[in-house]
Order: structure tokens, then C-alpha cells, then sequence
């Protein structure tokens, strides 16, 4: 693929990729506004994943969404979204829509109902090519199987011509990172991604996204509730519940040595094997976390 536009020039390169600052997000209810996403503040690096973890309910997908602009009717956000630079809260519909699926794009958790049963594969990855770039069907057709072959599809040039439900759970979530990545986005956000698969697939997902953002640089937020495959993929990690982020921190750090009670808590929910076979130094989510003797001193970081 061709380096895009987006990747050459932005508003201010020397800028964080993604700033957020207080982020609230609002809806209206009969018992009056309820808020599902309460000052959220956080950065992703250019190259970086940042890992948000919680339980269903914590916000994490509101904050994806919000970043996105593409939150339900009614919702009302309040804070700062500085995508490199450039504040994207209250920019024009028409001016977001340009953005998502060239400069940023999401992978959502279920690619059976995001993808379109009507169409080929190759026809939906292609349409997402011309929309933003430009160029002829033909052109298109053949970025669309580039980009099944680079996530792994086997004979793409023959399997861009079949349609969603002749894929498996794991083709189809490869498809939906091939589509998000063809415009070779700034910005990645994979929302749940590996939820719906078994085991051995949400591997070969994660080893996937991780060498293509070796590949291309694309920042990540990665969302999901399984603390051990943050593990796997984050540098940095962000703990929310009930809308609230408890915890931010590099990934080491919240693994070996947990501040946050929630946080233990999380950790503490995953099975583990006997802590003496885990090797000395590697950080693991089989690890039991240290817990400080002494109250932990307020810092931003910790909520």
C-alpha cells in the first residue's frame, strides 16, 4: 500500500496522536441526565497500544464511541478530543466522516453484524478504498485483496468474491481489521475484538494486529474486559468502572504492583497456576500482584 495523506501531513505531528481530556459523556433518562463516561483523561502515543480494560458497563466502548463521533442519538459529551493536534468535540458530521476509515478507524467486536450479508467481502473492503482515495473499481479490487492476503485470508484474489457467512468467526474479525486498515489509519481502536472467538483464534488476532501495528505504525486503543490479553498487547493500561477511570499506568507497573483496590481485584479474578512456576522478572498475568503494605500515595494516575 501507498503512504497516505494522513500518514504524511497532520495538524501538528509533534503532538501525542490522540489527547483526552475530562471527557464526559451525558444521556438523558426519565430519572433525569445519567452520566456513562465521567472525566476521562488519557493519551495515546504515535506506535503505542493503550489497553482499556473493565467489566460490561464500565464505559470503555463509550469512550471508543465518543472518540469516533459515532455515539447514539442524544448523547451529550463534554471535555477535550484532540486528534494529532486537532480538536475533534464539536467538528461537523461531514468533517468526522472524512476522518473515519482513512485517518482513524474501529473494529468492532462482532464483525458477523458489521459486515453486510448482501455484499462480497471484497466489495465492502473495496467501497471503504474508493470512498476516501478515490480511484477506479478495479484499482480498489486490487487494494481490497491485498489487504485479505496481508491479514492472512488464504487465495484472497479468489475469496474476495464471497460473501460474510461463507467465512468463520476468525476470517470474518480478519476481514474487519483488513477493511479498518486499508486507508492505513493514524489511529486504530479495536473494540472487543477477540471476545466472540476461542482461544486459539484470539491468538492469532492479537499476533496479527500486533505485526501489522509493527508494520504500520498505527497507534491503538484496545478495549476489552480480559486483563491477560492486555498483557499480551498493551503498553499502557486504563481501568474504568461505572464510567470512572480508577487506574492508568504502564502496563508493568499496573501488573506488578496494582494501586487501585478494583484493580487487585481484577487481577486477583484470573486463574492462575502456582505463582512459584512463574519466572523471575516476566511480567505475567498468572502473577499474583504485589500489595503495598502502606496506603499508596494520591497520585493522578489512581482515582
Amino acid at each position: 500500500m501507498t503512504e497516505s495523506p494522513a500518514h504524511r501531513a497532520g495538524p501538528d505531528e509533534s503532538a501525542d496522536l490522540l489527547e483526552v481530556e475530562g471527557l464526559t459523556v451525558t444521556f438523558p433518562t426519565t430519572r433525569g441526565p445519567v452520566d456513562v463516561v465521567r472525566d476521562n483523561t488519557f493519551t495515546l502515543r504515535n506506535n503505542e497500544t493503550l489497553g482499556i480494560v473493565g467489566e460490561s458497563g464500565s464505559g470503555k466502548s463509550m469512550t471508543a464511541l465518543a472518540v469516533m463521533g459515532l455515539l447514539p442519538r442524544g448523547a451529550r459529551t463534554s471535555g477535550s478530543i484532540r486528534f494529532r493536534g486537532t480538536e475533534l468535540l464539536g467538528r461537523p458530521d461531514a468533517e468526522l466522516r472524512r476522518l473515519r476509515g482513512n485517518a482513524m478507524s474501529m473494529v468492532f467486536q462482532d464483525p458477523l453484524s458489521s459486515l453486510n450479508p448482501y455484499y462480497t467481502v471484497g466489495l465492502q473492503i473495496a467501497e471503504v478504498y474508493r470512498c476516501h482515495r478515490g480511484g477506479s473499481r478495479r484499482a480498489a479490487r486490487r487494494m481490497a485483496i491485498d489487504a485479505l492476503g496481508r491479514v492472512g485470508i488464504p487465495d484472497p484474489a479468489e475469496r474476495v468474491d464471497r460473501y460474510p457467512h461463507q467465512f468463520s468467526g476468525g476470517q470474518r474479525q480478519r476481514i474487519m481489521i483488513a477493511m479498518a486498515l486499508i486507508c492505513e489509519p493514524a489511529l486504530l481502536i479495536a473494540d472487543e475484538p477477540t471476545t466472540a472467538l476461542d482461544v486459539t483464534v484470539q491468538s492469532q488476532i492479537l499476533e496479527l494486529l500486533a505485526e501489522l501495528k509493527r508494520q504500520t505504525g498505527t497507534g491503538m486503543l484496545f478495549i476489552t474486559h480480559d486483563l491477560a490479553v492486555i498483557a499480551t498487547i498493551a503498553q499502557r493500561v486504563l481501568v474504568m468502572r461505572d464510567g470512572e477511570q480508577l487506574e492508568y499506568a504502564d502496563t508493568e507497573r499496573v501488573f506488578s504492583a496494582p494501586r487501585h483496590p478494583y484493580t487487585r481485584m481484577l487481577l486477583e479474578s484470573i486463574p492462575r497456576i502456582d505463582d512459584e512456576l512463574a519466572a523471575p522478572g516476566v511480567v505475567s498475568p498468572t502473577a499474583r500482584p504485589a500489595r503495598p503494605t502502606d496506603p499508596a500515595p494520591a497520585q493522578e494516575e489512581v482515582r
